[in-house]
């Protein structure tokens, strides 16, 4: 079962809907700029130009980590018994 945190007045799921939403948008802008950079080696598109292409990479990274910190954050790893 999920600990209510001190912050969390309104019950159980008021952090845990936030940390899930961070999820979600992580979870597509990694979807999103993930697809851009393998649309055209492996899905016949052709290849962006280098700046582009290195912005879709740096999207990619940050979509990672927000999708890892909302994720964690939901399930509750790391948090003090």
């Amino acid at each position: 079962m999920h600990r209510r945190s001190g912050t969390d007045r309104a019950g159980f799921g008021v952090l845990t809907y936030f940390y899930g939403i961070v999820s979600l948008v992580g979870l597509v802008v990694t979807v999103g700029t993930g697809f851009l950079l393998v649309r055209g080696p492996f899905l016949g598109g052709a290849l962006l130009e280098p700046v582009p292409l290195m912005l879709a990479l740096a999207g990619f990274v940050v979509g990672i980590v927000v999708l890892t910190w909302g994720a964690t954050r939901a399930a509750g790893v790391g948090s003090r018994v």
